[in-house]
This record gives structure tokens, C-alpha cells and sequence, in this order.
């Protein structure tokens, strides 16, 4: 059968229960040229279906033998189109590329134009609720799947702009709510039993040191080299990040006298392996972590950038100087990082217990 209803990914009879509401499927295969196999969604009627199966075939013929009025997939348009906006806008190549991989195990052969905002919602419900190579539940989080999605609405807007698709399908669909931003700070005990266990660490110090002197995620400063350092000018040129062109970072005193400690040593780039293991038995000989403990518990050098930002903020540091320090274009990434510790916000309220110089 060329046309059929399917429901919960199964092919289902007239006497099915839920028959009347089930999408129709076209599956048609035609030897030496390929096999045609995607849903339906707008056919109400076998008739409706089976007209579009025919537009499907001729669709498929055209493309075989060549004729110009062919329909673009959406892999052939991923290929010739997206991947080279990617290169050419520096966006964040590593992550788009898995993007578009998983996109593709979804779209890959469906022709652009019959994409519908309900085949998007489907992929969406497959990323959230499918399961990985090794049959686990997918551990994708939702803002990780709304990344993906959008990466998808650019795809679909590229297209509009080369007059391929009229209307970009994923307008339609919603974003997955996102749970806050997890912060976490340490306490002034903690940070004392932190930086003592590093101690024994000699190169994950120095990387600590650098991660709370410096606005730099863990690649950037496993990178460093010593032909960026600039010591004369007090500042170091980071490499790119998240399509980001390289940029000048301001360094302390802190900073530069474990870089110039670094250079002596010959350990630009780090040399440092394990790196995970190594972070990991510090956390727990310091008793911040726990064996075993969950993304929410645990503390990840990640964090160390809410370090960073909290320690500006504590020292009554411009929020807007704290922004351009992580380069992000709007205050609300920054405020991500930026948190105030408990001791901090009880001595805001306890200068409300002075008197008012005016009002004397």
C-alpha cells in the first residue's frame, strides 16, 4: 500500500480506535531511484494523500533525470547552503556541526517545502524524549534542545531569503521552558578548604588562579601560549570562542606573575592531563562535591566564572565594565554570572539601619 495511516509509529487498519484522527504516511519505493517514506500531515483524505504521493514521485523523477524544477531537501540544502553561512559568519562551528547532524537524522530527505510546524514539534519531542546510541533516555537538556531548534528556524529562514520556502515552519512552534540559571557560590569555609587542597596540585592552582583573576572558560586557558602574553601592555589575546573573534583580556598582577611563573616552567600551553579526575578529588577531599553527586550538587570549574564576576560585584565594580570583561552583548547573559553571597546582601540591609544623613 503506497498511502497508509500510522499511529504511535505504527501502521493501523480502518478498525483502529484511533484511525479517524491518525496522520497518513506515503511509503512508495521505485527500484533504481530511491523509496519516498514521510507523513502527511495536512491530507485529511486517502484521495488528498495519494495526490500528494504522486507529487512525491514526480518529484523524485525530476530530480533523477535531471529536470531544473526540482524540490530541494533538506539535506541537499543544509549541504550547499547552511554549512557555508556557517564558515562564512564564524558562528560556533563545533556545536552547529552537531546540530546539524541530529537535525539531519530527522529531515534529511524530506523535501524543504512540505516540512510543516508539526514535523518540527516532532523532532523537538524525539530530542527530548528519544533515546541515545546506548538506549538511555536522551540527556539533553531544554535549553540545549531549544539551541538545536533554532539552529533549525535558521535553517528555514536561509531558505525563505533564497525563495525556496515561503514562510519559515518553525514561527509556529514554542520554545521548551528553561529552568533557571544554575548558580553556585562557595561559602568562605568552603573557599578556605578549596584552595588549601589545591595546594597539592601545583598546575590545577595555577589554573585555578588564572580561572579567578580572568573572564576565560577552561579552553581558552588550557590555550594560552606565551607568544599572546603581553606583559609590557598588561593584557594577553585570547583565541576565538563561540564564533567570537580573538580578543585582548586585561591581566593583573595575579594573573601575570603565574603566567611569568608558567613561562619559566615551560608550561604554556598546559600540560596537564586527567584533568577531570584531578578537579574531581579536589572537590571531594574538600568536601564540596560528593562521589556520585548530581550536576545540580556538584561544583564545576565552569563555576569559576561566577567567582569572577561575584568578587567584581562584591567590590562595587560597574556591572557594565563586568559585561565587556565576558564580552557579552547583552547584561542579562552577564547577570547569569554575576551573584551576591549571603554575608554581601546582609550588609546592604544593615546600612538601612543607620540614620539617614537627609533626613537629620
Amino acid at each position: 500500500m503506497a498511502v497508509y495511516k500510522r499511529y504511535k509509529g505504527k501502521k493501523i487498519s480502518s478498525k483502529h480506535p484511533a484511525y479517524a484522527t491518525a496522520r497518513w504516511w506515503v511509503y512508495k519505493r521505485i527500484r533504481g531511484h530511491g523509496t519516498i517514506h514521510q507523513g502527511v500531515p495536512e491530507a485529511r483524505t486517502r484521495e488528498e494523500a495519494e495526490l500528494v504521493e504522486r507529487k512525491l514521485v514526480k518529484q523524485l523523477f525530476d530530480k533523477a533525470y535531471g529536470v531544473t524544477d526540482i524540490i530541494t531537501t533538506f539535506e541537499d540544502f543544509v549541504e550547499s547552503t547552511y554549512r557555508k553561512y556557517v564558515e562564512q559568519n564564524n558562528v560556533n562551528k563545533g556545536a552547529k556541526k552537531l546540530y546539524i547532524k541530529l537535525l539531519l537524522k530527522h529531515f534529511r530527505s524530506k523535501a524543504l517545502h512540505t516540512i510543516t510546524p508539526q514535523d518540527c514539534r516532532d523532532c523537538r519531542s524525539k530530542l527530548q524524549y528519544g533515546r541515545n546510541q546506548r538506549k538511555k533516555k536522551s540527556t539533553l537538556s531544554p535549553s540545549s534542545i531549544n539551541r538545536i531548534m533554532s539552529t533549525l528556524s535558521k535553517i528555514f529562514s536561509l531558505a525563505c531569503e533564497e525563495g525556496i520556502l515561503d514562510r519559515n515552519p518553525m514561527q509556529y512552534v514554542k520554545a521548551l521552558p528553561e529552568p533557571p540559571a544554575r548558580k553556585r557560590l562557595l561559602t568562605p569555609a568552603q573557599k578556605e578548604a578549596f584552595w588549601k587542597e589545591l595546594e597539592s596540585d601545583t598546575l590545577l592552582y595555577r589554573l585555578v588562579q588564572l580561572a579567578v583573576n580572568m573572564p576565560l572558560r577552561r579552553g581558552q586557558l588550557l590555550a594560552l601560549q606565551e607568544n599572546v602574553v603581553d606583559f609590557e601592555n598588561q593584557r594577553v589575546w585570547v583565541i576565538s570562542s563561540k564564533g567570537r573573534p580573538p580578543r585582548p583580556v586585561p591581566i593583573n598582577s595575579t594573573a601575570a606573575s603565574v603566567l611569568r611563573e608558567m613561562i619559566a616552567d615551560k608550561q604554556l600551553p598546559f600540560p596537564i592531563t586527567n584533568f577531570r579526575k584531578r578537579w574531581s578529588a579536589i572537590l571531594i577531599r574538600a568536601k564540596i562535591n560528593k562521589p556520585g553527586g548530581t550536576r545540580e550538587e556538584n561544583y564545576h570549574f565552569h563555576d569559576l566564572r561566577t567567582y569572577f564576576a561575584s568578587e567584581l560585584i562584591r567590590r562595587n565594580i560597574n556591572p557594565v565594565v563586568v559585561q565587556n570583561l565576558f564580552a557579552h552583548s547583552d547584561m542579562s547573559i552577564t547577570n547569569i554570572y554575576a551573584e551576591t553571597d549571603a554575608d554581601l546582601m546582609l550588609e546592604a540591609v544593615k546600612q538601612l539601619d543607620e540614620p539617614n544623613a537627609e533626613a537629620s
